[in-house]
């Protein structure tokens, strides 16, 4: 109601400047695009700079209004105007191109004093060309003006499949749209936006068999897609703390193992040979180490609709929802969050609010 409002006081302003001979009602505030690209690509984010000329100085704040954003949608609408001299102001938006063709969104800016408008403007609409660009099957479908892996991690998920976590930063890019055609599961745990710049971590889940993690994106300063590739070396660090991986299938503890059994026979052939109770003693007491260190964890029962997430966060990814109660396994515990083992072998995170008290 606001909104409309506002829309009809200044378009009656508007009219009554059009006809009022003694200029009561001049205009002081002035629009126009200062810079955007006449072409883009679909689901390309880019900026867009306004300019405004502002010729009274009795107004605190400058602030913007979009509407018709159904084609290009504003990814930083709060950014702030800067001023460059007595009069002018620049602001730069960044878009990202929804439809082909698209039409930028209208801009409503207004001067507050004591916030209330004293005086308002309507930038017109302009229309961009959008292509569409011919993704294949290695591609990621992110364009960017510069892409980066900053670092990344690669470690065991299951007996079949490893995961990797990959930290991106992008200019002028849709990495939210990040997304690999081969992926068991992936996900975006995380986003930071700073525009142009952006980064995400992002995980996917992949067969064991693979030797590299490759694929594409378009890049906008070379016009060209680059490919990108990542060797699999397979990490046992904290990653498995992270992530969620299960410490049974450590490859220490297959050593340690074979290293206590080799001790545990060394030890009853000892008693055998010398008849002393003492290498019995030492026997028995390691197997009973063996027997506890086999299982050390504590059994739960989770309620049914309980999510289990690749890593102890919010936000983060949902993978699998139980149908029903289940007996799990626990495996370590962080802040609010248990990581479980369920009986099919898969690992997560819960909340400890979902697990059934006795």
């Amino acid at each position: 109601m606001r909104t409309i409002f506002i829309f009809l006081f200044t378009t009656i302003l508007s009219l009554q400047a059009s006809n009022d001979p003694y200029g009561v009602f001049a205009r002081s505030l002035f629009l126009s695009y200062d810079s955007f690209p006449t072409k883009v690509y679909e689901n390309q984010v880019f900026p867009v700079t306004i300019k405004a000329m502002v010729a009274r100085e009795d107004f605190e704040n400058l602030e913007s209004e979009f509407y018709h954003t159904n084609s290009a949608q504003v990814l930083n609408p709060e950014a702030i105007w800067w001023k460059d001299d007595e009069s002018t102001y620049y602001v730069t938006y960044y878009l990202k191109a929804l439809k082909n063709p698209i039409t930028l969104p209208q801009m409503r800016l207004s001067l507050l004093q004591d916030g209330i408008t004293i005086e308002s403007e309507i930038l017109k609409q302009k229309e961009i060309e959008v292509i569409s660009l011919n993704h294949d099957k290695e591609s990621c479908k992110v364009i960017a003006k510069d892409f980066e892996i900053i670092r990344f991690k690669t470690s065991r998920f299951d007996e079949n499949s490893l995961i990797m976590v990959l930290e991106i930063e992008a200019s002028e890019a849709n990495l939210t749209d990040f997304h690999l055609n081969d992926a068991i599961k992936q996900g975006i745990e995380s986003s930071t936006k700073n525009y142009p710049r952006e980064k995400i971590f992002y995980f996917t889940v992949f067969d064991d068999k693979e030797v590299e993690l490759s694929f594409k994106y378009f890049n906008l300063s070379s016009n060209y897609f680059e490919k990108i590739s990542l060797p699999i070396i397979l990490e046992e660090d904290d990653l498995s703390t992270q992530i969620g991986l299960n410490p049974k299938e450590s490859s220490f503890l297959f050593y340690k193992d074979v290293t206590i059994a080799v001790f545990i026979i060394l030890l009853l052939l000892l008693f055998i040979v010398r008849k002393k109770g003492f290498y019995l003693f030492l026997a028995i007491l390691l197997a009973s180490f063996f027997v506890y260190s086999k299982y050390p964890f504590s059994k739960l029962k989770i309620a049914p609709e309980t999510n289990l997430r690749i890593v102890p966060t919010e936000k983060s990814t949902i993978f699998h929802t139980t149908k029903e109660p289940l007996l799990v396994e626990e495996l370590g515990r962080r802040d609010e969050y248990i990581k479980i083992l369920l009986h099919t072998g898969e690992i997560g995170w819960i909340k400890d609010s979902s697990v059934i008290k006795d």
